[in-house]
């Protein structure tokens, strides 16, 4: 199997040595591939090992799963996710430990569970892709960032972000037709949970299906609402939340608008977003992984 752990990660210190460690004290052949040689290389080296190797082992946050994630679908084998970055939302939706050695043990221990596979413009995503606030969010947290605050990284820069933010206009084309919103964010989740605080229970990571949220903060007590609703789990029934299902939407803008999927920046307006249905299997605890 193919290891890639990206020590660069909140918890990445020393990672690779131990995962490597625990899962040839397992009995597998590990092949390490070196995680950070910059956009891509991460992608082509797991892809360069197609048919040598029956999984792929990749630690980090949710940013290093989406680097590696065209490399391990090109290379058709199951993926092992160690939960090591900053929020590690895949790991948390699926019930996966933030243990090392027991992520680890999930090889033999756990099972495997196909989810859907979204995608932007070709570029695919496991939790979701946004344009707006939440992408002047991930640029401002940067690698230090994230060192230096931890988990305080999220409300933070969400909070500079908002100070500079201005809303705008995005048409969207759904299979139902065409839909003009005013938004500060806009954002199509694969996943029932993202961005650390959003959760929506009616949403699954295998159901085929994408969800498409529209922000549109007016004013302090439409603010107050969004937040209120995230307390509450009830993120889409926030009365300045638009909520969506479909399985291909199309956003096109007047000016171009940066596109993020899972905190990295990957592409432009105008934006195809599309799903893949249980398009890769994950190992998941056996009495886990039900999002």
């Amino acid at each position: 199997m193919l290891l890639a752990v990206n020590e660069h990660a909140h918890r990445g210190k020393g990672a690779l040595q131990h995962a490597t460690a625990a899962l040839r004290r397992a009995g597998h052949d590990v092949t390490v591939v070196p995680c950070g040689q910059g956009k891509g290389a991460l992608a082509d080296s797991i892809a360069a090992l197609r048919g040598k190797v029956d999984a792929a082992v990749i630690g980090g946050g949710d940013g290093t799963l989406v680097s590696a994630l065209p490399g391990i679908r090109r290379a058709g084998v199951p993926l092992l996710v160690l939960p090591l970055g900053t929020v590690n939302e895949l790991a948390r939706t699926l019930q996966i430990p933030f243990d090392l050695d027991a992520a680890c043990g999930l090889l033999h221990g756990g099972r495997l569970k196909p989810v859907d596979v979204a995608s932007v413009n070709g570029h695919p995503y496991f939790n979701e892709a946004s344009i707006g606030l939440s992408t002047q969010v991930a640029e401002r947290q940067t690698e230090g960032v994230k060192a230096r605050l931890g988990m305080l990284a999220v409300p933070v820069t969400t909070l500079r972000s908002l100070r500079a933010m201005r809303p705008y206009r995005l048409e969207v084309e759904t299979e139902g037709g065409s839909r003009s919103f005013r938004t500060v964010q806009l954002t199509i989740a694969n996943s029932y949970r993202f961005g650390a605080v959003v959760e929506n229970a009616a949403a699954r990571l295998d159901d085929g299906l994408l969800e498409l949220y529209s922000v549109d903060v007016r004013t302090w007590r439409d603010a107050l609402g969004v937040v209120v609703a995230l307390a509450r789990k009830r993120f889409a029934q926030a009365s300045c939340v638009t909520d969506l299902r479909g399985t291909r939407f199309i956003v096109r803008s007047s000016r171009r608008h940066r596109v993020s999927a899972d905190g990295e920046p990957v592409t432009c307006t105008p934006a195809e977003f599309t799903v893949d249905k249980r398009a890769l299997q994950l190992f998941v605890p056996q009495d886990g992984g039900h999002a």
